[in-house]
């Protein structure tokens, strides 16, 4: 009995069986035909990604290869290595960014991880706090777009570096400098990887951020004295960070050798460690590069933390001597008492003296 109800059931179900049948047999045929264009399509998407495929097409066609750094050796000795006071900042915002405010709001209801408020309820305070100090020369990290960069700084006032590829725009390195005071002679960036030429280079570790050295060549007017403004962004992974400290010794602090230099950054990297050593060439005599504070014979005040503890740097470096006048870290909260970021800015006055 039970064998003629199995096949009773089978019979009945039959015109849907055959029918299964039918579609799986179209659908091999389907993939049969479509198997290898299809193949042939995730091979080119693999090798792109692998090897930087769309970063080289981009730069083939049109959008270039990075801009030739500085020949420290061709450049003229400075007329006078007696400037009047610099004053510097270097800053990261914490996501400056709308977009990613945006998408914060869309998927995550706003929160932008750690408790820190939005980009745009930030923006006032960051603006006034930035327009306290009136940096001759500020270096900015974690920002995104022209547009974004424009809510802290009025670009009326200042000359704007960043990466531009089309409408794309990629600030996490951006710098800016008064536009009074300075001449821009050349610009351009450096990418931290093993390309460090091709625009949007990935980093030394694959799925990293994408990260740069942006610099500026600058003559004050008054002056004539020529120096190179940089700013950077290491990333926070040791993978990407230790051959970044490597290349950044041999390409950028290498150019103080015969060029005077002002750096500031965000180099995920404390003083005194190894990575740190070689990055700033200390051991060169004399060093290649020295953090700004360690030239400053002031008091540093009631810091929240030593300055041999932080990861953002002003560092200087050049044939001229140095004298800072001003160091310190701003440690003030917004307002309401919730951190402005979960970077403090930190400045210095500073000057190039014979």
């Amino acid at each position: 009995m039970a064998c003629v109800r199995i096949e009773g059931e089978i019979s009945g179900n039959s015109p849907y069986i055959t029918k299964l049948f039918i579609e799986m047999i179209l659908m091999l045929t389907w993939l049969k035909s479509v198997s290898k264009p299809f193949f042939i399509v995730l091979v080119g998407f693999i090798v792109l990604t692998r090897f930087q495929g769309c970063q080289y097409i981009a730069a083939y066609s049109g959008a270039g290869f990075a801009a030739n750094l500085p020949d420290a050796t061709s450049i003229a000795k400075p007329i006078s290595c007696n400037t009047q006071a610099l004053q510097v900042m270097s800053y990261n915002v914490r996501y400056g960014s709308t977009t990613i405010e945006a998408v914060a709001n869309r998927f995550r209801g706003g929160d932008t991880g750690d408790g820190y408020l939005p980009w745009s309820v930030r923006i006032p305070e960051i603006r006034a706090r930035i327009a306290s100090y009136a940096p001759d020369l500020l270096g900015l990290q974690e920002m995104e777009t022209d547009a974004d960069i424009g809510g802290i700084v009025p670009l009326d006032t200042y000359t704007l570096v960043t990466y531009h590829l089309g409408s794309f725009q990629y600030g996490d390195s951006a710098l800016l400098f008064k536009t009074s005071r300075f001449e821009k002679l050349d610009s351009g960036q450096m990418w931290l990887g093993h390309t460090p030429d091709l625009p949007m280079s990935l980093g030394f570790s694959r799925l990293a951020m994408i990260r740069y050295v942006n610099w500026v060549m600058l003559r004050e007017k008054s002056t004539g004295f020529t120096f190179m403004f940089v700013n950077t962004h290491f990333d926070n992974a040791s993978k990407n960070k230790e051959p970044s400290a490597t290349l950044f010794r041999e390409r950028i602090a290498s150019l103080t050798k015969g060029l005077p230099m002002i750096v500031s950054g965000d180099f995920n990297t404390t003083a005194g460690n190894e990575r740190y050593r070689r990055l700033m060439g200390s051991d060169e005599n004399p060093p290649l590069l020295i953090n700004s504070f360690a030239l400053f014979n002031g008091q540093i005040g009631n810091q929240a933390s030593h300055p041999n503890k932080l990861i953002d740097h002003i560092l200087v470096g050049g044939p001229c001597k140095t004298e800072v006048e001003q160091w310190l870290v701003d440690t003030r909260q917004l307002k309401n008492g919730q951190r402005m970021s979960d970077h403090n800015p930190i400045f210095a006055r500073l000057r190039f003296t014979s």
